[in-house]
């Protein structure tokens, strides 16, 4: 009753916007962790844009990244293929002649089917922002880094939004904060803004209750931290500059909040707000001081979840839903589906919209994750998988004595309690193992484990 109740409501609503073929405005911001949102539960900080789109929207609970790095993660997301499909597991520079002509990239999908593109703010993607052929998006502005960028990036897609509002456009807000917390953990300037010097530890955030390393963690991933201290500062921390990281980390979220919410007005500025479907997400989460981590690329959950949220603001109603999302390859599917172009044959994500239609709807049970360590572009040699379930994660690396990790996420949601040392889990180790072996054998993934 209650499913046929969401079809219903989808139809009244959402249907009107179809007729009209929507604009679709993508907000993305850098190293932002699922649970960096006061709409999430965090009583730490303030992000009353984000919240407003949660209100009028599907806030996704379990979504990940594709891997937790820049460039493999982006470069999913523009292409909806897993890092690992099109090598760009690593950070790239932007140089021509890397990406094949046969992957279409987003932009391109959008321009060949007539909408009007964009594209404003943090690119580090492996293609030119020149080559507009490849990349497809006709307005490519602020990609450059430096001072206060994010805090331009709202009047661009104010332009452009006022350029194109009688046209349907696809327009992405790209933003770098809180990205700025590499910085500020090695004590380097902020890129993006300025926030002031971190506060009493009294009045700062509490450690999370997964601060501690967890026993039996495979001992690689703390290996190669040493690789660079500029990277990995924090190896050193007490617990009062661990909550001081986490407050500074706060005030980012905050500072890009806020620009998020220029971008929503002017949607309503140039009477477009209620023809318009936007995706929240990043393209990465943080370690945000759980199992004393700072930075991405490990397959724990503060680095891997994103927010991940789609509104029509005045449109839908606030739900959340706990379906496996991965951002990486589900964007793409799911924008097509909204706009009603075909989605490239060879993409294998979720189109998420069938899922907004009718909650009723299972589109994935399971869902696999990458990563590669690097030291910026330069890879480390050390390649990890998750298989992430609705109860239960597996990770496993390709090296160490100790590879790999099981968490009932149901019961040990901060992955403290390694299971892939309890006899207890044996089966439950196996099934997933070969569930990994069999998935990569299907997709061609190269990820070699014993």
């Amino acid at each position: 009753m209650r499913s046929a109740f969401m079809v219903l409501l989808f139809i009244v609503i959402v249907s009107p916007l179809f007729a009209q073929r929507p604009n679709i405005l993508i907000i993305m911001t850098d190293q932002q962790t699922a649970d960096a949102m006061s709409n999430a539960g965090n009583k730490d900080l303030h992000t009353p844009a984000m919240d407003k789109l949660a209100a009028n929207g599907i806030r996704f609970t379990k979504a990940y990244c594709a891997q937790p790095l820049c460039t493999p993660s982006r470069t999913a997301i523009f292409s909806g293929k897993m890092p690992f499909e099109t090598g760009f597991v690593g950070n790239a520079e932007e140089k021509d002649g890397q990406w094949p002509d046969s992957l279409l990239m987003m932009g391109s999908i959008f321009k060949n089917a007539g909408y009007q593109t964009g594209y404003i703010g943090k690119w580090h993607l492996p293609v030119p922002v020149a080559k507009v052929s490849q990349h497809g998006f006709e307005t490519i502005q602020n990609t450059s880094f430096g001072d206060y960028t994010d805090a331009a990036t709202p009047a661009y897609c104010a332009n452009f939004i006022k350029q194109n509002k009688s046209k349907p456009f696809l327009l992405v807000a790209s933003f770098l904060n809180p990205h700025d917390i590499c910085e500020w953990a090695r004590g380097d300037a902020l890129k993006m803004d300025v926030i002031d010097n971190a506060p009493d530890t009294s009045l700062c955030p509490r450690l999370p209750a997964n601060w501690n390393i967890p026993a039996y963690e495979p001992a690689i991933v703390r290996e190669q931290q040493k690789v660079s201290a500029r990277t990995y500062p924090t190896t050193a921390w007490n617990e009062s500059r661990w909550r001081q990281y986490r407050w500074a980390y706060n005030r980012l979220v905050e500072k890009v909040d806020r620009y998020i919410e220029m971008v929503l007005a002017s949607l309503k500025k140039y009477g477009v707000e209620k023809n318009t479907i936007i995706v929240f997400t990043a393209d990465h989460g943080d370690g945000y001081a759980a199992h004393k981590w700072n930075q991405k690329q490990i397959l724990y959950e503060e680095a891997a979840k994103v927010p991940f949220i789609i509104a029509s603001i005045g449109q839908w109603r606030a739900r959340t839903d706990s379906m496996l999302v991965c951002n990486g390859t589900d964007i793409i599917p799911t924008i097509c589906g909204f706009a009603g172009i075909p989605s490239p044959a060879y993409l294998k994500g979720a189109d998420i919209s069938k899922r907004i239609k009718n909650p009723a709807v299972n589109l994935r049970d399971t869902l696999v994750i990458e990563t590669d360590f690097a030291d910026n572009d330069v890879l480390l040699g050390i390649s990890g998988r998750a298989v992430i379930t609705k109860s239960y994660k597996y990770i496993v690396y390709n090296k160490g004595e100790i590879k790999e990790q099981l968490f009932n996420l149901s019961l040990d949601s901060g992955e403290m309690n390694n299971l892939a040392v309890n006899p207890a889990y044996k089966k439950e180790l196996n099934n997933l193992r070969n569930y990994l072996k069999q998935w990569c054998a299907t997709n061609k993934d190269p990820f070699a484990f014993n």
